[in-house]
């Protein structure tokens, strides 16, 4: 029996000793053990971004025409890759009618407030979808649309306030400014005998500045 264990000993004391000197270093590497030094991400940030927008009526008798926006997000991180975003967009929406008798152009502008998810499947892309609200704050075109007071801006009622729905993904190319290609539509429901229905989509080409470089480990 006693060489039975003398010869265990002899046996299982060179795994040991192999296993005290690996360290912790080769240990991690080995068994994938340890913090994850990536795994830091900021809870709050600021997103202050321009837009250029190329948006229409979605009717056949319309040409979208190129337009400006510009606001700023509050993103929440509950992780690394998930966040809540909103915010505020002071967005311009602007387009031609091709009709015969028309060729007047509207300038639409919204205050549009996004209440979004954002995913990150990795530190320099995020992809995002959410509810949108456009609150009008002007409506105008360049003929007289009001006769009762001869007036460029739509009456009330014409163009309305709309929810909409808003996809984007976004780039991270260099330290804290993003690049985002986006999607919107909105619409509410209108008289369809009327011209002016309120059913619109736009395209939106965005440079963003993060006031927090989120690339950077918070102290």
């Amino acid at each position: 029996m006693t060489d039975l264990k003398i010869k265990w000993s002899l046996f299982l004391l060179p795994l040991f000793s192999v296993g005290f000197a690996q360290g912790d270093a080769n240990l991690l590497l080995q068994y994938n053990q340890g913090p994850d030094l990536d795994g830091f991400y900021r809870k709050w940030n600021l997103d202050l971004h321009l837009h250029t927008i190329y948006g229409d009526m979605r009717e056949d008798y319309t040409v979208r025409k190129i337009s400006f926006s510009g606001g700023a997000y509050i993103q929440y991180k509950f992780s690394k890759t998930f966040a809540l975003n909103s915010g505020v967009d002071y967005f311009n929406l602007s387009y031609q009618y091709s009709l015969t008798k028309n060729k007047s152009y509207d300038q639409l502008t919204y205050l549009s407030f996004p209440l979004t998810i954002r995913v990150f499947p990795s530190r320099k892309l995020h992809f995002e979808s959410g509810l949108l609200y456009n609150h009008l704050l002007k409506a105008q075109n360049t003929q007289i649309v009001d006769l009762k007071n001869q007036s460029y801006e739509y009456p009330l009622g014409v163009i309305q306030n709309a929810f909409g729905w808003i996809f984007t993904a976004q780039y991270n190319v260099w330290k804290r400014f993003d690049v985002s290609l986006q999607y919107r539509f909105f619409k509410k429901s209108t008289n369809p005998l009327n011209q002016q229905i309120n059913n619109f989509d736009a395209f939106l080409l965005g440079l963003h500045f993060f006031l927090l470089n989120p690339k950077k480990k918070p102290k």
